[in-house]
């Protein structure tokens, strides 16, 4: 199956971006999550944070939601200390919601329709990390 959707998966110090552009399929799905997984695993247990920028995200398929909402309960069992999502529009909150409640899990999560403002969070947000050196 081809992909469709464009992503990309960046991990700088103890920040994991994720950036979605257009409309998702099962397959960029899959593949996304594969490197969600892998970036977070390449942090061996250290606490870290989450900017999730859907400023350019156009929706996905039902089975894409899926996916991405098992990823998202994966997610949050590891040391992610706050979680930064970002839409062009509430509309796609609301279907976020709706569609992948994982995503809604995390206590400290917040909502914004920029990515300065998601930016200038986050970097406010600190925490220990649970792992013990």
């Amino acid at each position: 199956m081809v992909e469709h959707g464009t992503y990309s998966v960046v991990l700088e110090g103890d920040l994991l971006t994720i950036t979605l552009v257009g409309s998702f399929n099962e397959a960029a799905t899959k593949s996304a999550c594969l490197q969600i997984q892998t970036k977070v695993e390449s942090l061996h247990g250290h606490a870290f944070k989450f900017l999730f920028n859907c400023i350019n995200y156009e929706g996905s398929t039902p089975a894409a939601h899926k996916i991405s909402n098992d990823c998202l309960l994966w997610l949050n069992k590891q040391n992610c200390f706050a979680w930064a999502a970002i839409y062009h529009h509430a509309l796609y909150a609301e279907m976020a919601r709706n569609l992948q409640p994982a995503m809604y899990e995390c206590q400290n999560r917040r909502q914004f329709y920029d990515v300065e403002s998601a930016q200038t969070w986050l970097s406010s947000q600190s925490v220990i990390s649970k792992v013990e050196n």
